[in-house]
């Protein structure tokens, strides 16, 4: 009997000796599914636990305190405790073992949220110790700003689009030149192309393209004397109205001047001109990410949408009456077709 005491002894022992550094040969992580989403929209939490050591680890515990505006869904799958906004995983691994888990949550609120810290603790054989570290892995979800009904919003840009076109057949753009032909006599001396001309081939005109599509330029403006919940209608607006241009084919840029949360850069934020799913995602990024709060005036705006020059239509959003006596307003009018939207009036 004293012999096998003694046994187990030793045996406890030299097990707690080789599970004190319990830590050491454990990698963790954390990622979410998805990086951009809706509103209520459900993404998954992955984490993973990985044991690369020859050792058991016997005890594991990972621990996460969520933002405040995370809402953690249910999940048979996901062995989790959740108190409050925390998040407790317990597992134990194997030599060479990998344990995943899953943890759906939603966010009602746009903005960018980075996901804190993760702590990792692990426990020794007997249970006298435990030994605990943070893992700092730089991970964030953006939420999108959610969409307004677009029937009477469509109506409006429907006749926008219009005027634009019409504008551009009766003063033509110089840059929708697809060609050169003879000048016949009936055309405006303003379109006789004189480089054309002066290689000896007569008189020359040039040949517009009216049939491509228009082009349009987005503003934002968050320089308004508004709160910050009145000031979310101009995000959602400009959504909107970029998906009714995605869905017309219309290629479109965009320019605001809130406050970006991510790198606090007080400079004009563009999304380059296009069309399409990732256009789109690139827009819905900026916006889940700006603040309701603005870096620059709405005047220096407008004039930088000015220096793009004319040819071009441009959808104004703004709060509400902040620009309409603006110099650089009557600018624009004069380069091209402009559309004042207010989100106080839609909202």
């Amino acid at each position: 009997m004293l012999l096998t005491v003694l046994f187990v002894a030793l045996l406890a022992l030299l097990l707690e000796r080789r599970s004190r550094k319990s830590l050491e040969d454990v990698r963790e992580g954390c990622s979410p599914s998805e990086t951009l989403v809706d509103p209520d929209e459900t993404f998954y939490l992955r984490y993973s636990l990985r044991n690369t050591g020859p050792r058991h680890v016997l005890f594991l515990r990972l621990r996460q305190d969520l933002p405040d505006a995370f809402c953690p869904g249910e999940s048979a799958i996901v062995r989790a405790a959740i108190a409050g906004k925390q998040m407790v995983l317990t597992t134990w691994l194997r030599p060479r073992q990998e344990a995943r888990f899953a943890l759906p949550v939603s966010v009602s609120r746009r903005g960018f949220y980075r996901l804190p810290s993760l702590e990792v603790s692990g426990g020794d054989f007997l249970g006298l110790r435990e030994e605990v570290r943070r893992s700092s892995g730089f991970r964030a979800v953006t939420v999108a700003p959610r969409g307004l009904p677009q029937r009477d919003l469509g109506e409006v840009l429907g006749g926008f689009l219009g005027e634009i076109s019409v504008r551009r057949f009766i003063h033509e753009d110089p840059v929708l030149t697809v060609g050169y032909r003879e000048y016949t006599g009936r055309e405006p001396m303003k379109a006789i192309s004189w480089t054309q001309s002066a290689r000896g081939m007569g008189l020359m005109v040039k040949n517009y393209d009216h049939t491509a599509q228009p082009a349009v330029s987005v503003l934002l403006n968050l320089d308004a004397d508004a709160e910050a919940d009145e000031l979310e209608a101009c995000f959602s607006l400009a959504r909107t109205v970029c998906g009714v241009l995605e869905e017309r084919g219309v290629a479109y840029s965009f320019s605001t001047n809130a406050l970006d949360a991510e790198t606090l850069f007080y400079t004009v934020s563009d999304v380059e001109e296009g069309l399409g799913p990732l256009h789109f995602s690139a827009l819905l990024e900026r916006l889940g990410r700006a603040c309701c709060r603005a870096s620059y005036p709405g005047e220096r705006l407008l004039e930088y949408a000015a220096a793009a020059g004319s040819g071009r239509g441009r959808i104004l959003i703004t709060q509400g009456g902040e620009l309409d006596g603006s110099a650089a307003l009557a600018r624009l009018r004069e380069l091209g077709s402009v559309v004042i939207l207010r989100a106080r009036e839609a909202a």
